[in-house]
């Protein structure tokens, strides 16, 4: 129904990761830089398949019902960035995952975006103003533990919705992807 836009994959290494925050080992390892506020720490399930019911919040459905789901499958259309703290997400299951963002600036295309894989073992604190989504669950389900800033989420955030503002979805081309 949208038009999917491929990312390619690479591997989520410290060094090629840097210009969007931190790879952390463990969660308790690295909170995210804020500017205002404290911190708000969550858990979020994600599925890699989507399921026969949507297991996002009625309400992300009700203008329509086709919308790209928030945390099952591999497509994603929404994205963010926090302007009161970064944010952390780490695979509490261990689960492969891809991390979908993008740099620092007002607003973002998809062909911008970077897809970085990790076998489960890593997650990401991410810079403040970095665009993400919910990370991605590859294979099974996992729980990702995050951390931001506890400030009101749509009062110090910019979105956008690729699916309903442009017609568009994201995905990892894990396809093409050549695992180290």
């Amino acid at each position: 129904m949208w038009n999917l836009i491929k990312i390619p994959v690479e591997p989520l290494v410290p060094e090629t990761f840097a210009p969007f925050g931190h790879v952390i080992r463990t969660f308790e390892e690295r909170q995210p830089d804020k500017v205002k506020g404290g911190y708000a720490t969550n858990t979020y399930p994600v599925l890699a398949e989507r399921g026969a019911e949507p297991k996002d919040g009625l309400g992300w459905y009700t203008a329509n019902p086709n919308r790209v789901p928030l945390s099952e499958g591999l497509e994603r259309a929404h994205f963010a960035f926090h302007t009161d703290a970064g944010q952390s997400f780490y695979p509490s299951l261990h689960s492969p995952s891809v991390f979908l963002v993008g740099t620092i600036q007002d607003d973002m295309q998809a062909e911008e975006m970077r897809a970085f894989y990790s076998k489960g073992d890593v997650g990401v604190c991410l810079h403040l103003g970095v665009w993400h989504t919910m990370p991605i669950c590859v294979e099974g389900d996992d729980i990702y533990q995050t951390t931001r800033g506890d400030q009101d989420y749509h009062e110090h955030s910019l979105e956008i919705d690729f699916d309903m503002e442009r017609g568009q979805s994201i995905a990892p081309d894990m396809v093409n992807f050549k695992e180290i």
